[in-house]
């Protein structure tokens, strides 16, 4: 009869094969138990990655167009605090602005034309506001402030109403207007931002926010323009006719209240836009976590199975190790004794 032998050195080799591989299996299953992911995805997918590769693009691209989506959202309500508080200014000067004349009281005029100077340059740094380092109403140009201070705006103003002659209230509100029209001063001297609006960003797969108007807007030349003609009065326009400059400062708060118009449907623009801006990031978390479902359901372990096969592995390399120990502790010796 034929014995079957296995040498000590063969069965060392064995069990030291066996443990290196138990030991793999548990730190396999440790890992996937821990990070809840397939830890061999090699085997899992054969080599071929394309549809795993595929899912990651997507979540990028939902990662990206959330971040570009906490962006805009930020600029645009930036930008609807900035209008609101040039708002606000604007209708608690337009009135006093309005009634001076009515009080034929040089030093009311010459007050309110103060307050307005003051309220003028608030508004000018108002709208120079910029948010991560760009500045809102510049455009293309963020990298530089929207408007010159308010002292070379209405330096070059008073400039011009010197030139043409202007004796009147009228005579120098078609000055100032003619100032801020396209092609006029406000141009040259006023905006210091790009001639087109920044590029939109991109929200979703299907949809991309509008960027914000320039300071160059129609709405905010007309608010800027009255508000810097009711300033001339503070800085002393028309200072040698009292009744022209009360007239100047009505004219002015007139406008005011016009321009207000102007600012209201550019604050609602914008609130529209922070409507399709919310509808695309409740578009791309529901992509986001569709993506994801599926990127689990590829590399994903369940939970209690990856548990169940490491429980099992201890057993297994528990028990390893006392088969280990009992045979170390085998002899011929030991035995005869």
């Amino acid at each position: 009869m034929t014995i079957a032998s296995v040498s000590d050195l063969s069965q060392s080799l064995q069990l030291r094969r066996d443990n290196a591989s138990l030991r793999a299996s548990l730190l396999e299953a440790t890992r996937e138990l821990s990070t809840g992911r397939r830890d061999n995805l090699l085997d899992r997918f054969a080599g071929d990655f394309a549809p795993l590769s595929d899912i990651e693009v997507g979540l990028k691209r939902a990662e990206s167009f959330l971040n570009n989506i906490s962006e805009q959202r930020l600029r645009y309500g930036a930008a609807q605090s900035a209008l609101g508080t040039v708002r606000e200014i604007s209708e608690q000067i337009a009135g006093s602005l309005i009634l001076v004349q009515e009080t034929a009281d040089a030093d009311l005029v010459r007050n309110a034309g103060r307050d307005a100077l003051a309220r003028f340059e608030t508004v000018v740094a108002t709208l120079n506001i910029s948010v991560a380092g760009a500045t809102l109403f510049a455009g293309v140009a963020s990298d530089g402030p929207a408007f010159a201070q308010a002292e070379t705006i209405l330096s070059a103003l008073e400039a011009e109403i010197a030139v043409a002659g202007a004796a009147t209230s009228d005579d120098v509100a078609m000055v100032v207007s003619t100032w801020f029209a396209a092609g006029g001063g406000f141009d040259t001297v006023a905006y210091l931002g790009g001639s087109r609006a920044s590029n939109g960003l991109p929200v979703s797969e299907t949809s991309e926010a509008n960027p914000l108007a320039t300071a160059a807007d129609p709405a905010m030349r007309d608010v800027l323009g009255a508000l810097a003609m009711s300033a001339l009065v503070g800085r002393g326009t028309l200072d040698g006719d009292p009744d022209e400059q009360a007239r100047l400062a009505r004219a002015s708060g007139l406008k005011v209240m016009t321009a207000d118009e102007g600012l209201v449907e550019l604050m609602a623009d914008i609130g529209t836009q922070e409507g399709r801006v919310a509808r695309a990031e409740v578009e791309t978390r529901a992509r986001r976590e569709a993506l994801e479902m599926a990127r689990n359901d590829l590399i994903g372990v369940d939970p209690y199975d990856a548990a169940t096969r490491l429980r099992a592995t201890e057993t297994q390399l528990e028990s390893l190790y006392a088969m280990t120990a009992r045979l170390s502790r085998l002899s011929l010796t030991a035995y005869l004794r």
